[in-house]
């Protein structure tokens, strides 16, 4: 440490240390508009320190507050190595002194093993769980023992706060699971599973303390409450027992979640279903816990899916990304490795957005497995592309190429697919949207009709009109639910009826069809058009028509006026013209802009 030139400054650089740490434990561990203030203090701390001998009294405490700084910022703003070394010197150097007041010390022992366990785990392949195997375990193993040492010291100390105890016995869990899975000659299969069920059960407690990061656990700590923080020049070598803030009380027993479950519903809480996690700055916290959990399930021996592995090759490239050091290219390439284990099989619908944001995250050349059946339903539909709307632009799944990137819905290819239910302004694109991708799958697997073979169409005064665009046609007038529900084998099947406040058709003789009843039906021959009137609720009724059989629906987003002059257009352009129904929909929203305003088309025909 650099000894400074000034002692008569000391007293002002303490307490300007003691201003900046309060203000950081303030703002909050890891927050980067905080982080001014730690370095600032950190500094003041550095030419303090070195104004004290090294037998004066007062040079432990310094030396304890400087290490705890100097850690803090290693672990929870990824500092540089040497930020480590130091801390550990300094830690070690208070730790010596006996005169060390007891806050201090037990606050100096937790952040001393915060820094043996970064060593242990900070280089870690964590998707494979694969460190330096040497007999023994390597440097990696023996950090995470001297790990354990320090947490075992301060359990076997007094108490200085039951908080305070709880979290460094998940802390001593966590250390011992590491050196017991890697402390022996080779790799002990058996206890990686028992480590990473440690982990996970510690993170799992330690979010219950409302903590966050284990690897940030000791800096956390540091600000639970006034009187824990490792505060300047704490005189005195009595316990301090502090009031407990209210906090989260304890689960009820049965209610702690199985790790996949947990896992689902961590991903169910993200936004865009993970994949928005990836559009922002990384989350560490985030990171560990998607490894833990994701690691868990995977090594738990009861059958892993391709969205265990997906959830894992998120959180490896979440942790590449906040932790971007010699190690991340190991870590990335275990995300990649885990991302084509999910590619190897079904993804479920609410993972393939996910999947495809990790596509382009990692930088892969072209989607595999599961996306090359979507590009090749894609090419099958005449479709260029499939877009999944994110919180900075659209993802888009070229057909041609299988690669995926990130755009806007300006720059849409001209025939584009969009997993959404409202349609975003595309001028430029032949735009249709679907619930999802396997939606899309499903319905490309039907046999496409030719539009004109048997058409369904309502009668009234535009009724000839209509059936004239097809050369034939079945006029309803007033039809019932179960006329309807007869009907659903036609190619084209629309339906011009009043509808229910909840977008239920209201029908003849006073029946009501809704999306569960269309659902349900069975139809004879399958492929068709249905187009729905104003009001009807969409996309819910459309994808019903979808799953009972139809390859397309057309309907209203917005509330329209008398679409009498709309439909007479359309079914010119469907009949006569045989356009596809998507681009007979865009034709219209172009030439006539305020009748058509809201049409849109569903489906892939």
């Amino acid at each position: 440490m650099p000894t400074g030139s000034d002692p008569a400054r000391t007293p002002e650089l303490l307490e300007r240390a003691r201003i900046l740490t309060d203000r950081y434990w303030r703002a909050g561990t890891g927050r980067s508009r905080a982080l001014p203030e730690l370095t600032e203090a950190i500094g003041a701390l550095t030419e303090a320190y070195g104004y004290f001998a090294a037998d004066d009294g007062l040079r432990a405490p310094v030396a304890a507050q400087l290490g705890t700084l100097l850690a803090t910022r290693h672990l929870g703003h990824h500092g540089p190595d040497s930020d480590r070394e130091s801390g550990v010197a300094l830690l070690t150097e208070a730790l010596a002194n006996p005169r060390l007041p007891f806050t201090q010390s037990v606050l100096a022992r937790i952040m001393l093993g915060q820094l043996h366990m970064k060593v242990a785990v900070g280089s870690l392949r964590t998707g494979g769980f694969l460190p330096a195997l040497r007999p023994g375990g390597g440097p990696q193993v023996e950090a995470a023992r001297a790990a354990a040492g320090c947490f075992r010291t301060v359990l076997a100390g007094p108490e200085l706060s039951s908080q305070v105890t709880a979290a460094t016995r998940t802390m001593l869990t966590m250390a011992e699971g590491f050196a017991d899975a890697f402390g022996g000659v080779g790799v002990n299969v058996a206890a990686i599973t028992r480590a990473v069920a440690s982990f996970q059960q510690s993170r799992r407690q330690w979010h219950d303390l409302g903590m966050g990061s284990l690897l940030t656990a000791g800096t956390r700590l540091a600000r639970t409450d006034p009187l824990d923080r490792p505060v300047l020049l704490v005189e005195g070598d009595d316990p301090v027992t502090p009031a407990e803030p209210p906090g989260p009380g304890p689960r009820p027993a049965g209610s702690a979640l199985d790790p996949r479950q947990e896992l689902r519903e961590q991903l169910r809480d993200l936004p865009y279903g993970g994949a928005g996690a990836l559009a922002g700055k990384p989350a560490v916290a985030l990171a560990d816990e998607l490894v833990a959990l994701a690691t868990t399930v995977l090594h738990s021996g009861g059958g892993t899916t391709p969205a265990d592995h997906l959830a894992l090759a998120l959180g490896l490239t979440l942790r590449a990304r906040a932790d971007a050091g010699p190690g991340a290219g190991d870590v990335l390439a275990d995300a990649r490795s885990s991302l084509r284990a999910a590619a190897a099989g079904n993804l479920p619908p609410e993972s393939f957005p996910l999947f495809l944001r990790l596509c382009h995250a990692l930088a892969e050349p072209r989607v595999r497995g599961a996306g090359t059946v979507v590009t090749a339903a894609l090419r099958a539909a005449g479709a260029d592309a499939l877009a999944v709307p994110q919180p900075d632009g659209m993802l888009v799944l070229h057909a041609a190429t299988g690669q995926v990137t990130l755009g806007t819905a300006h720059s849409l290819p001209r025939r584009t697919l969009i997993v959404t239910d409202r349609p975003p302004a595309a001028p430029g694109s032949i735009v249709s949207t679907l619930a999802s991708h396997a939606q899309l799958l499903d319905l490309t697997g039907r046999k496409r009709r030719a539009i004109v073979e048997e058409p369904v169409l309502p009668a009234g005064a535009d009724g000839a009109e209509l059936r004239r665009c097809y050369g034939r046609g079945e006029l309803l007038d007033r039809p019932t639910a179960a006329d309807v529900l007869a009907r659903l084998s036609a190619t084209v099947l629309h339906l011009d009826c009043p509808v229910g406040p909840d977008g239920v058709l209201l029908l003849g003789e006073g029946t009501e069809l809704t999306a569960e009843m269309v659902a349900a039906a069975r139809i004879r021959r399958a492929g068709g058009l249905v187009v729905l009137p104003p009001g009807a609720a969409f996309p819910q009724l459309a994808d019903a028509f979808l799953t009972a059989g139809f390859t397309g629906a057309i309907g209203w987003l917005d509330a329209v006026g008398k679409p009498a002059a709309v439909y007479r257009e359309l079914h010119r352009r469907l009949g006569v013209e045989r356009q596809d129904p998507a681009a007979a929909v865009h034709a219209l929203r172009r030439r006539m802009r305020d009748e058509a305003r809201g049409l849109t088309h569903r489906g892939v025909y």
